[in-house]
């Protein structure tokens, strides 16, 4: 149950999956949340802390879920058309990559003035570079632009998957929700 098969995913993969998820989410709508904050709001100094360690996170299990990916066998895709079957793939590939450009960017703005990233004051992320403040600025625009791109394919994702669960009626959807038995292998 704990790893996947050729028939679906294991529950190590669905949890990476829904917690990368819920964190995803929670960023994005922290991150827009603290863009209107004044210094004299609660939240002015706690949020962005909350935001930079969840980021940091996010990096963590991310990599996990690389490795994963790596030492475990991929679940076979489940019969659908050429173009469903590479738009999924398309958009996968997109979504870890624009996650990566987000963490990336966040982490350039948080080590801007020279100080490592903390996560959750247990783990200090060493500054690699330092930027100009244009570029400060710039990091700061690739950071919000290709959040809002990943929630566009979060959607978009979200909508495939119901897709096939509704319209499809195939186990796409429900792959992700129940581990594989090991009587399914």
């Amino acid at each position: 149950m704990l790893k996947d098969s050729s028939t679906g995913y294991g529950l190590i993969s669905i949890l990476i999956h829904w917690i990368s998820a819920l964190l995803i989410l929670f960023l994005f709508g922290l991150g827009v949340y603290m863009v209107d904050l004044t210094y004299y709001d609660d939240w002015y100094h706690k949020g962005p802390e909350l935001h930079v360690s969840l980021g940091l996170l996010v990096l963590l299990i991310m990599a996990v879920r690389i490795v994963w990916r790596v030492i475990n066998p991929i679940p076979i895709d489940l019969p659908a058309k050429p173009v469903q079957q590479k738009t999924a793939k398309l958009v996968k590939l997109a979504l870890y990559l624009f996650i990566f450009v987000v963490i990336v960017s966040g982490y350039l703005i948080t080590t801007a003035e020279g100080q490592a990233a903390s996560m959750f004051n247990v783990i200090k992320f060493s500054v690699i570079t330092q930027l100009s403040s244009a570029n400060v600025d710039l990091a700061g625009e690739i950071h919000e632009y290709f959040a809002w791109a990943i929630i566009g394919l979060v959607v978009l994702h979200a909508l495939g998957a119901l897709f096939h669960h509704f319209a499809m009626r195939d186990r796409t959807l429900v792959r992700m929700f129940k581990p594989v038995k090991k009587s399914d292998i």
